[in-house]
């Protein structure tokens, strides 16, 4: 590897890092309701989608940007932490695996306050030189269970 090879390296390892500040600086500001700075972070094109942790999916700029704005409205007020569990790069995508811990979580039609995790992946692409979210999904973090005790079936007949 030669030296131009080291620059390039530390320069995308270093843009990732800003993108993953601003990926978690802007959850702190939907555990509070505002959903802006995600918005802003998101890719605006037809290949946005996501899967959140409250069921469903969204697919196209238009639709994940309406459930941003229905997210904003669930969350009154509380705060959030990441662990990284993995961080992937290429020099067009990478993306990165977390817990996502909600805590102290004001949430509409909810008294008092919560708390839970999420395992979460964030895919990033690079568009116009910036690094963009392109597809997020999260869901509830829960013990490992076997599939037997989740499944409902329909009699042999």
């Amino acid at each position: 590897m030669g030296q131009s090879d080291v620059v390039i390296n530390e320069e995308l390892e270093s843009s990732v890092r800003a993108a993953i500040a601003r990926l978690h600086a802007a959850m702190a500001m939907v555990a509070n309701g505002d959903v802006s700075a995600i918005k802003d972070l998101y890719s605006h094109t037809s290949e946005a989608t996501s899967f959140y942790g409250w069921g469903g999916y969204e697919k196209g700029w238009e639709a994940v940007s309406l459930r941003w704005d229905w997210a904003g409205a669930q969350f009154k007020g509380g705060s959030v932490r990441h662990e990284n569990i993995s961080t992937i790069i290429t020099p067009e995508m990478f993306y990165v695996t977390d817990i996502e811990t909600f805590e102290g979580q004001r949430v509409a039609g909810v008294d008092g306050t919560t708390g839970w995790s999420n395992r979460v992946t964030h895919v990033f692409r690079r568009e116009a030189g910036e690094w963009r979210l392109v597809h997020r999904h999260a869901n509830r973090l829960e013990s490992q269970h076997e599939p037997s005790t989740r499944l409902t079936t329909t009699p042999v007949r």
